[in-house]
């Protein structure tokens, strides 16, 4: 690539001097490997995965087999994305780590916008986990009202109303 060389006056100098100041990289490496589809994959062959596990274990039915990839997927993510805050990441790149201290990581995810395709993404996963466990137990009242309820707390804190408030002060520090 070559280089342009300007001089000390006019629109020259302020280029030279806007390209010479670094900018940081907007991106946080917490979540911005959940933008690519290779990320989105592995999650779903890894939801794949603990299914065919839990399938191949003969005292579970089909039945309980969906309702506990269900009910796993859910604490997983949970965890993950609505518990856990921070950033493991301080010294890799120059985004700035005290600007992601006290968030959770669904906070975190494409800088708090709303409505992003991985944010879709993450939505709508828990919800055919869900109308797939409510077919393959037959839409069984039980174990429909459980994995109604694994979906609700699963969806509920994915709500833009929620984002940034913390209920009864839980996980509030």
């Amino acid at each position: 690539m070559s280089e342009r060389v300007f001089s000390n006056s006019g629109l020259g100098a302020s280029l030279r001097r806007n390209q010479s100041t670094m900018e940081f990289n907007p991106l946080n490496p917490n979540t911005s490997w959940m933008n690519s589809k290779g990320a989105w994959g592995a999650y779903v062959f890894i939801i794949f995965l603990v299914h065919m596990v839990l399938l191949s274990m003969p005292w579970f039915g089909t039945d309980w087999t969906w309702t506990l990839t269900n009910a796993f997927h859910c604490i997983a993510m949970y965890t993950y994305f609505h518990h856990v805050k921070g950033l493991p990441f301080t010294d890799s790149t120059a985004f700035d780590p005290d600007s992601s201290f006290r968030l959770t990581m669904w906070e975190q995810l494409d800088d708090g916008k709303q409505y992003t395709a991985t944010r879709k993404f993450l939505i709508v996963v828990p919800i055919i986990l869900f109308i797939l466990a409510s077919f393959y137990t037959k839409h069984q009242l039980p174990f429909f009202l459980l994995n109604l309820v694994i979906l609700l707390f699963n969806l509920i804190p994915k709500l833009p109303y929620l984002h940034k408030k913390r209920l009864f002060g839980l996980n509030k520090y």
